[in-house]
Parts: C-alpha cells; sequence; structure tokens
C-alpha cells in the first residue's frame, strides 16, 4: 500500500482524515528511517521498536523466492491449500533450499529460509534471495560501525587503515572461525608464494617450503589448538612469560623472536590473544605485530601473518586501544571476534576483522556452500534493538560494574583469608 493511497482507501471507509492523518504521519516516519539505513548504512542513534524491525524482517523476507506467494498452485483444480492445510508457496523446479514445512519454524526464521552467500564466497549476493542478501550487508556495515564508533576500534582516528577498516560475518562460532581464517591465510599465502615463484627464480628454495606452522601464544583453552589443527595446520606452542612486580603472566617476545629465526619461511601465522582468565593477561600484540613487520622485511612470498583472537575483547577499552596501535606500528591480517560475546546475542557467530580487503576476501571465499542466516538475523535485529547509544551504554556500564565486581570480590577473598590476584593488564 502506498502512502498516497491511503487517505483516499481510508476515507471510503469513512474514517476521518484527521484520524488518519495520524497514523500516516507514523507510516512516514517509518519509511523514512529504513531509507536513511539504507542510504547511511549507519546505526541509528535511538534503537528502533520490535514492530518496526519486524516490519523490516517481513519486508526483506518478501523479496526471498521462498516467500512468493501464488496463485497458480492447484492441485486438479482445486485451491492451494491441501487437506493437511499446508500453504504451498512458490518453489521452482529442483528446488533444494527455502522449503519450510513447519508455520513456526517459518515464523521464528520470519521466512528467512535461503541462508546467506553462495558456493564461491560467504557474503556473496544470492540470486533467489535478495532480502536475505541485503540484510547480511546491512548487518556487517552495522557491526563495523559499532565497532568503530562504539567500541573505539577506529585506528586512532585512521578508520580507513584501521583494525575494522574491513571485515566478514561467519556464521560459526570463535573456535570454527578462527581454522576458517587459518585456512584462508594459507590459501592466500600459496597463492602469493607461488607468483613470486614464477617471477622470481632467485628465490626458489625459500618459496618452496610449505607454510604450515602456527605459533601460538600459549593460553590455557583449547578451541585455539583445535582451531589451528582442524585447520590441517601444525602448532607450535610458545611459552608466556611472569611479570615479577604481579601476578599477570603474559607474552615471551624473546622465545617468539627465536621460533620465527628457527622456522623462518614454514611459518604461516603468529596466533596471540587479548580477551582471557587472569592471570593471563593480554597479549602485546603492538610489540608482536612490530616484530613480525620487521621479521618481514625484506623476505620474499606472503611473509608471516598475524592473527589475534579478539574474542570477548570489543568491550573492553584497553584492549581495543592495543589493537589500534599494533595496527599502526605493525602487522595485522585478522582479528576474530565473538558476536555472542561482545552484542548479546545466541550463540553461533564471529564478526572478523581486518585492514586488509584482500584477507577479508580470502577468508570470505573460503567458507565451503551456502550459510545459514539466524546467527545474522540475530545480530541484525539486536544492533538495530541497540542503537548506537545503547550499545555504548552498555559498553559503560560494563566498565562501571567492573569495578563493583572487584571490590566485591576482595571482601570476600578476605573474610577466607585468600586475596584477588593483581593483574592490572587484565581489565576484561
Amino acid at each position: 500500500m502506498q502512502s498516497d493511497d491511503i487517505p483516499g482507501l481510508f476515507s471510503s471507509l469513512q474514517i476521518p482524515s484527521n484520524h488518519t492523518s495520524v497514523g500516516l504521519s507514523n507510516l512516514l516516519s517509518s519509511n523514512s528511517q529504513i531509507k536513511s539505513l539504507f542510504l547511511h548504512k549507519r546505526l541509528p542513534d535511538a534503537g528502533w521498536s520490535d514492530v518496526q524491525i519486524q516490519r523490516l524482517l517481513l519486508e526483506l523476507s518478501v523479496l526471498d523466492t521462498n516467500c512468493e506467494e501464488t496463485v497458480q498452485c492447484q492441485f486438479s483444480g482445486v485451491n492451494a491449500t491441501s487437506s493437511s492445510g499446508f500453504v504451498h508457496r512458490w518453489t521452482g523446479a529442483g528446488e533444494r533450499e527455502g522449503r519450510i514445512y513447519s508455520n513456526l519454524v517459518s515464523q521464528r526464521h520470519f521466512g528467512l529460509g535461503h541462508g546467506i552467500g553462495r558456493s564461491g564466497d560467504v557474503m556473496e549476493a544470492q540470486p533467489k534471495a535478495v532480502g536475505s542478501s541485503a540484510l547480511l550487508r546491512l548487518t556487517l556495515r552495522l557491526a563495523l560501525d559499532a565497532v568503530r564508533r562504539g567500541a573505539g576500534l577506529n585506528g586512532n582516528g585512521d578508520a580507513a587503515n584501521g583494525p575494522a577498516a574491513f571485515g566478514t560475518l561467519l556464521p560459526v562460532c570463535t573456535g570454527m572461525s578462527m581454522s576458517l581464517v587459518l585456512s584462508g591465510l594459507r590459501d592466500r599465502a600459496r597463492s602469493l608464494d607461488a607468483e613470486l615463484h614464477c617471477t622470481d627464480t632467485g628465490n626458489n628454495h625459500q618459496l618452496e617450503q610449505e607454510r604450515n606452522i602456527v605459533l601460538w601464544s600459549r593460553i590455557d583453552q583449547k578451541s585455539c589448538f583445535k582451531a589451528i589443527l582442524s585447520a590441517g595446520l601444525k602448532c607450535i606452542v610458545m611459552p608466556t612469560k611472569k611479570n615479577h612486580d604481579t601476578d599477570e603472566v603474559s607474552t615471551d617476545l624473546d622465545a617468539l623472536q627465536e621460533a620465527l629465526d628457527t622456522h623462518g619461511n614454514s611459518v604461516l601465522a603468529v596466533l596471540t590473544t587479548t580477551s582471557c582468565f587472569c592471570p593471563r593477561v593480554p597479549d602485546e600484540v603492538d610489540k608482536v605485530a612490530k616484530l613480525i613487520l620487521k621479521w618481514n622485511q625484506g623476505k620474499s612470498g606472503a611473509g608471516v601473518s598475524h592473527v589475534i583472537n579478539h574474542a570477548y575483547g570489543l568491550q573492553c577499552q584497553r584492549t581495543n586501544k592495543l589493537l589500534n596501535r599494533a595496527c599502526t606500528i605493525g602487522r595485522v591480517d585478522a582479528i576474530i571476534c565473538s558476536t555472542d560475546k561482545n552484542f548479546l546475542v545466541p550463540v553461533g557467530g564471529a564478526l572478523i576483522l581486518s585492514p586488509n580487503s584482500k584477507v577479508i576476501d580470502s577468508i570470505s571465499k573460503n567458507y565451503p556452500g551456502r550459510a545459514s542466516a539466524s546467527p545474522m538475523v540475530d545480530l541484525f535485529i539486536t544492533l538495530l534493538s541497540m542503537g548506537l547509544n545503547g550499545y555504548k551504554a552498555v559498553l559503560e556500564q560494563r566498565i562501571r560494574l567492573l569495578n563493583l565486581f572487584r571490590e566485591s570480590l576482595e571482601r570476600v577473598a578476605s573474610v577466607f583469608g585468600e586475596r584477588v590476584l593483581n593483574c592490572p593488564r587484565n581489565t576484561i
């Protein structure tokens, strides 16, 4: 229904024009918000209402072919409703996906049944799912806007070259996303090394080495280790160092330098972590980035990459500043962030950030097949519901509660003759 048609149509129902104008103004305001979202592709300052979000989702779902109603779907001359009461929708010949039996399941997903991406790229537009494709692209732009303007990953004012300059969304958790990131970097390294091998025969021995080693700064958590093995790579665990003045345990830069010198061009990437539990504190990713950049200088091929596990670190100002600095002074290839831990949605998605668009392309194209849209729908709804002001409020509340939590924990510890570990660099 076009907004210009509403006054006349409602007048035919004997609804007073002054009544109609109130409702029409609400509709025009809603249309204006949606238009602004598509034009600017940024988080609205104030969060949207549930009704407004539902309206947009349903309008997007109508653009997908599985939600197209048909008047030609007939069975032996009867109407489109079978004896079981199931309403049949348009389905192309040989259609494999987008067929949903349960109305309850369809409602849960707002009719978005085709998923996202294509077999060649998880971010590629899907010809049968224009609405889902638009939702995916919008969700990515909103997420990038949230981490730049909300969490502060803005490259110290140079967002175009900062940690969140480019990004992709993956419908899997942090560990599996890490495996996909490493696989994408391996494919990219093979391509770059192969190109150089064809043009520079003087470096044959150097380039023939397979980059199959990941140097992992130790953190006692299984997902990182299993992600490396799942990608078919070898993991060398880097030791950590205890700070003499505190309880902190962090990066051993000397050990990392020695490992790079020892394994050379067999190293695909260094994997560091910024979100962890005490006594472990975030890796010194700025110093690691600088070390890797220096080690790569003058060497042929793809060089050693730097992947940062920032799983639940977006909520922490201190670690975000570290990432800004790391991208300014050194090499950072990919940053992995969980959607559930950072944006308060159900488990099942990850946001991958990078200052390099080609790295993001290699990761997106490494995802096998089409993907579930569910994690993206959850993130889309949540970001619109929060708005920029709501997201910032959540981050500010966390900072206030952190001090309260520590004070309360210290009181409990003192009752039992214990103490809270002194790890000032871990503000997670």
